[in-house]
């Protein structure tokens, strides 16, 4: 059995590996590329090239890592440095003529190749293609040049957004409205200020509760030009170079290149699938924003970006009665942690176990992933809250790609979820909004994604799967947070852990979930238009004056004066370039398949099991169209979506 994975990596551990770890996979590819064509076969040329690929992400993959994740300034900077070389070198390995040479050569034999495998080896050519191989070499160097030039810009944009540390001075008197242990654990000037950063616990607190609208106004403006200085010219230099690799490549657009290899196939088949929901959401958007104009009085007709999280959050405690910081005492994190480990380990036949593993920070907390006869099914970790340095926002990071080894064992899979959480304040443990849960419940989908993987190969593992699929697992487990009998085993005052969330207010936080689904849905649709929109731009792209034209036009909001939120849209710099729609499109399949829960019960293990085995242990071992088809019976459809959000 694999042992879990050891962080205790020193700077110069780090800095010597790229150099390392390359000169052992390039040994590997010398030795494969050298097979006489005649005597390539599975293993010895696609098997082998599988193998040494998936040991090299494993070297590099924690230390990569801890750049985002560990307390050591040294060692983030040593792996932010290795992250940028071995993204480069990757450029290099994917478009090595000897090596797509060995793969044709093998794919030529026609040996007889069971449905994984012949997956594995069409996959694997489309990879080289696709960064330019079997194009004439003036061609093929030309792109291999401007994605190594891609790579080093994206990465200097997601570095730009971790450094930020910018904060805004305000007065009590501008804090009203925020409860008192979200003042007690801000930073103070010596001029007796409160400093409100540019973190997600102190940006949305405020900008759902601050009763100044002139201090809402100066704390968006600054959140939204965050980085604009420099970030966006990196952005459209990437949109730029992403133009000229898709034209080289032979593609009408980057968007038409890119999805290429994704469930949704063509740039048309992603703007129809947005105008179609758009127009299905638009009449309920509308209703949304005339309710919050009604609250916001004045006969105002527009309702500003930094008024929207405001207004929404007075609906909720005038229509709902829902006041999220006193609804977030039932949610102490301990609490729901242990519910929510309960709750998952009934439906998919496995229980969490804390385990004395090595860890990345002493705030860390290890678990080992225990199938139903005890073995071991992979390693979890949690990493919860702020600290300087640390990665922003909420994610899963797969720290290790389960898959067979050589000797025939299974590599296990090891998972972490990455958050910044609201710490504990003053006397109160660590108290989770319900958002918060709900986040937990999405990044905890991918864990299971990764964790439950039975993929034979590392290409294949977790989340390894088309990018408009990758969020279906998350976006299934947010249904979990709504589920009545669910919410009551996960919560309990942090003061009396016996009294459960009332049920009164269960019933007023299931009724209050579609209550902004018309303006939420058309907001992500607007970010999924933009990105489409940058990406299939014929020539160069104004980042701002088309954010500012769809903004107005899809979310129904206006974009605020002398802002420029696309200077730290790290999606569109992160892997999600034409793909945000993703999110949209994996949550209409989520929803079909949520279905076949709620039919069996929420707590089926049975149906925990046929997902668990249908969905979730192939990763991309198999179409995953044809997966969910297998699961429901049939392909998937929007209903089972539009009903959710009273859309239908």
């Amino acid at each position: 059995m694999s042992k879990a994975p050891d962080f205790s990596y020193t700077p110069e551990q780090v800095k010597n590996l790229s150099e390392t770890a390359i000169k052992d996979l390039e040994a590997k590819l010398g030795a494969l590329a050298a097979i006489p064509a005649a005597r390539r076969d599975f293993r010895n040329t696609m098997l082998a090239f599988e193998r040494a690929t998936s040991e090299f992400g494993e070297a590099v993959g924690v230390p990569i890592m801890l750049a985002y994740v560990s307390g050591n300034e040294e060692l983030r900077k040593a792996g932010q440095e290795l992250e940028l070389k071995v993204s480069q070198y990757s450029v290099d390995l994917m478009t090595r003529e000897d090596i797509f040479r060995a793969l044709n050569e093998y794919a030529a034999l026609g040996e007889k190749l069971g449905e994984v495998e012949a997956r594995l080896l069409e996959k694997t050519l489309l990879d080289f293609k696709r960064n330019g191989l079997g194009l004439e070499p003036r061609k093929k160097n030309k792109i291999k040049k401007l994605m190594k030039e891609l790579v080093g810009i994206e990465l200097q944009f997601s570095k730009n957004l971790r450094e930020v540390n910018d904060a805004l001075e305000l007065t009590a008197e501008e804090l009203k409205g925020l409860p008192e242990d979200f003042m007690a654990r801000l930073k103070r000037t010596e001029a007796g200020g409160y400093l409100v950063t540019m973190n997600y616990p102190d940006y949305v607190p405020f900008m759902q509760n601050a009763e100044s609208g002139d201090a809402r106004r100066r704390l968006e403006h600054m959140f939204n030009n965050r980085c604009s200085g420099v970030n966006i010219k990196l952005m459209e230099d990437a949109i730029a170079l992403r133009r000229k690799i898709a034209g080289l490549l032979g593609y009408a657009s980057f968007a038409d290149y890119v999805l290429d290899d994704r469930m949704a196939k063509t740039s048309a088949n992603v703007f129809d699938f947005l105008e179609r929901t758009q127009a299905k959401l638009k009449k309920k958007g509308r209703k949304e924003l005339r309710v919050r104009l009604k609250l916001k009085g004045n006969g105002d007709k527009v309702l500003n970006s930094w008024e929207s999280g405001y207004y929404n959050n007075l609906l909720k405690k005038t229509r709902y009665s829902i006041d999220h910081e006193k609804i977030k005492e039932y949610f102490p994190a301990e609490t729901v942690l242990k519910g929510m480990f309960e709750v998952f380990g009934e439906v998919f036949g496995a229980s969490f176990v804390p385990a004395a593993l090595p860890v990345w920070h002493k705030d860390v907390r290890a678990y080992e992933v225990k199938n139903a006869d005890g073995s071991i099914a992979a390693y979890f970790y949690l990493d919860l809250f702020p600290r300087e340095g640390k990665y922003k926002h909420a994610a899963c990071f797969g720290v290790r790609s389960g898959r067979e080894l050589a000797d025939g064992s299974y590599e296990l899979p090891a998972a972490a979820i990455v958050a910044n959480f609201s710490p504990p304040s003053g006397d109160a443990p660590p108290l989770l909004k319900f958002d918060e849960v709900v986040t937990l419940f999405h990044e905890f989908g991918h864990v299971t994604h990764n964790i439950f993987t039975k993929a034979k190969y590392g290409k294949f593992s977790g989340t390894s799967v088309s990018r408009d699929f990758v969020e279906v697992p998350s976006k299934m487990l947010e249904n979990w947070a709504y589920d009545p009998a669910v919410l009551r085993r996960i919560s309990g005052h942090y003061k009396n852990p016996a009294e459960k969330l009332p049920e009164a207010l269960i019933k007023k936080l299931i009724a209050a979930k579609n209550m902004d689904s018309g303006l939420a849905y058309l907001r992500q649709i607007f970010f999924s238009v933009l990105d489409m929109r940058y990406h299939t731009a014929r020539g160069k792209v104004d980042t701002t004056k088309l954010y500012d034209k769809l903004m107005k036009k899809i979310s129904l909001l206006p974009l605020s004066p002398d802002t420029h939120p696309q200077a730290n849209f790290g999606h569109l710099m992160g892997g999600y370039e034409a793909g945000y729609y993703s999110y949209l499109w994996s949550e209409v399949i989520a929803m079909d398949l949520f279905g076949a829960f709620e039919a069996s019960g929420v707590m089926s293990p049975e149906t925990g099991a046929r997902y668990r085995e249908l969905i979730l242990a192939p990763g991309r071992s198999y179409d995953e169209a044809a997966q969910v088809a297998k699961f429901l019976g049939r392909p998937a459809g929007e209903d089972a979506f539009l009903r959710s959000i009273d859309a239908a």
